[in-house]
């Protein structure tokens, strides 16, 4: 078993890509980051990140926070519905 073992119904979509995976996987480890730092790391063309992280921000996976031109995001603790989601 991994850190991505789930059984919230509103993860289980999201997870199913693996680019999605990889990108909660680095927010859990690496703490809030931007989407540039996320596009580096990953080395997904922007759109495709922004895509992933709004996908999973309006699913509850995620939350974000802008700072000036920048957009943060972070995992978000807990799940959304009251269950468990990938060990947390």
């Amino acid at each position: 078993m991994t850190n991505l073992d789930f059984c919230c119904p509103l993860a289980m979509p999201q997870m199913a890509d693996p680019s999605k995976r990889k990108i909660f996987e680095y927010l859990s480890m690496q703490g809030e980051k931007t989407v540039s730092e996320i596009t580096k790391i990953m080395k997904l063309r922007q759109p495709t990140v922004t895509h992933h992280l709004r996908g999973m921000t309006k699913e509850g996976l995620l939350v974000s926070r802008k700072e000036g031109r920048k957009v943060y995001y972070s995992v978000k603790m807990g799940c959304p519905e009251g269950g468990v989601c990938f060990g947390q």
